[in-house]
């Protein structure tokens, strides 16, 4: 329903996709299901509205019964803010984390969430570990700035990744970039990745990127220009890097190679096994991707918002 809804905000044709302020307002970080948060936890984050920002003064960290926490206010990675408790958080209290977000056009509510402090945990020393699954050919989508996107065909892949035990409690407060062949390709903002090493359902949609673990080559060149054109056809590793907020740590990033390729796939006449279009082979790139692309999301004449995009897939996924 979220992108259905930013699909209806998005005009027919437009030089540059921007998304509505304030679509999203104020977020806390915190662990998944209420876990507890680790007494000892660096800081908590507060990311500001879609596109706008948070208004200082209402800040506010509580006990239950409404005593204020002591901390001071840091700035954070992307915009954010960073709550640092002056001393470590009591196990078994609950606490509230408060603010309002300020928003150009629109009068907000102050948004607060409710978590229990759990034992000082060690802070991570690793990440994990990384994989990538067997590239597959077929059609995705390929988003840009806002609601800007486009179906796609091509070779694509995810990345696997697996967070070590040690790091599952503070991944709310990592911040996350993927490189390939050391150039920036994706990023992800605080909580972007679950306990998992799944993207967060909600991560990507808010900061209109590719998705963190999403990997790919556009291997259409009869069709215009996609937002980011992706990755070059070939061999290339990609690099997963985590920060976590105000911890004055550096974790080993973790490096996996792999290969996407434009060539015609083996065809049987009909639809493979692994979905991807087996109709003779796509052609391969007349026009090599230099990638990875910073390219933004601009169509002039007529960008398809994601209301159009997911009305293709449909029909595409209905003729399959």
């Amino acid at each position: 329903m979220f992108l259905l809804g930013l699909g209806a905000l998005a005009p027919p044709s437009a030089e540059a996709c921007v998304a509505a302020n304030c679509l999203v307002d104020v977020r806390f970080p915190l662990p998944e299901d209420g876990g507890a948060v680790p007494a000892n936890v660096p800081g908590l984050v507060v990311r500001p509205p879609l596109r706008e920002s948070t208004e200082v003064a209402t800040i506010q960290l509580l006990q239950a019964d409404g005593a204020q926490v002591p901390f001071t206010l840091a700035a954070g990675a992307r915009g954010t803010h960073v709550v640092v408790p002056t001393a470590p958080l009591v196990p078994g209290t609950q606490y509230r984390i408060e603010a309002k977000g300020l928003c150009q056009f629109q009068e907000t509510l102050t948004q607060s969430a409710t978590f229990t402090a759990g034992p000082e945990l060690p802070l991570p020393t690793t990440l994990g570990t990384l994989g990538v699954d067997t590239p597959k050919r077929g059609m995705f989508p390929v988003f840009g700035d806002a609601e800007c996107g486009s179906p796609q065909e091509g070779d694509f892949t995810s990345l696997r990744f697996t967070p070590s035990p040690e790091l599952v409690p503070f991944l709310p407060w990592m911040t996350w970039t993927v490189e390939v062949d050391g150039q920036p390709w994706s990023f992800s903002n605080h909580h972007g990745l679950d306990s998992t090493g799944a993207d967060h359902f909600d991560s990507h949609k808010y900061e209109y990127n590719r998705q963190l673990l999403s990997l790919y080559t556009v291997c259409t060149p009869g069709n215009p220009p996609p937002p980011g054109r992706g990755l070059t056809p070939g061999r290339h590793r990609a690099t997963l890097q985590g920060t976590l907020e105000r911890a004055n740590l550096t974790l080993p990033p973790l490096s996996v190679d792999f290969e996407l390729s434009c060539d015609p796939p083996a065809t049987d006449g009909g639809t493979g096994d692994d979905g991807g279009v087996t109709d003779g082979g796509i052609p391969g790139d007349a026009d090599p991707i230099r990638g990875p692309s910073s390219d933004g999301c601009t169509q002039a004449g007529g960008g398809l918002t994601v209301l159009g995009l997911l009305a293709t897939l449909r029909l595409w996924r209905r003729r399959r």
